[in-house]
């Protein structure tokens, strides 16, 4: 693995045939997800959306975190994304900062686990 990649599981969030969306648990940070990121990445299919998949994906990979020795863990999302900013907000999401990355601005949380 290069100095880009981290080990990470990721699964996909589904019901019956149907595939709904994504999430990922990465293990650890590097340098660009400390700063764009975070440990735990996830998305909806937009036809699936404003349902709570979001938040129930991050509610149900958070004790995974756990399982790993994390003791809290970083999710970010962009500045205008309203949906994903009370999903990291309901599973307890702390605001640490907003800020302007290379890929636009995002909202920085920490959540403890």
């Amino acid at each position: 693995m290069g100095d880009e990649r981290v080990h990470a599981t990721h699964w996909w969030i589904a019901e019956a045939d149907s595939y709904l969306g994504a999430i990922d648990l990465r293990h650890y940070l590097n340098a660009l997800l400390l700063d764009i990121g975070g440990h735990i990445g996830y998305s909806i299919r937009p036809s699936f959306r404003r349902r709570g998949l979001a938040t129930w994906a991050l509610g149900a990979v958070l004790p995974e975190a756990r399982a790993l020795g994390l003791d809290r863990v970083l999710v970010t999302c962009d500045d205008d994304n309203i949906g994903s900013a009370r999903s990291i907000e309901r599973n307890g999401g702390v605001l640490e900062d907003v800020r302007t990355t290379d890929v636009g601005i995002k909202r920085r949380y920490w959540i403890t686990l």
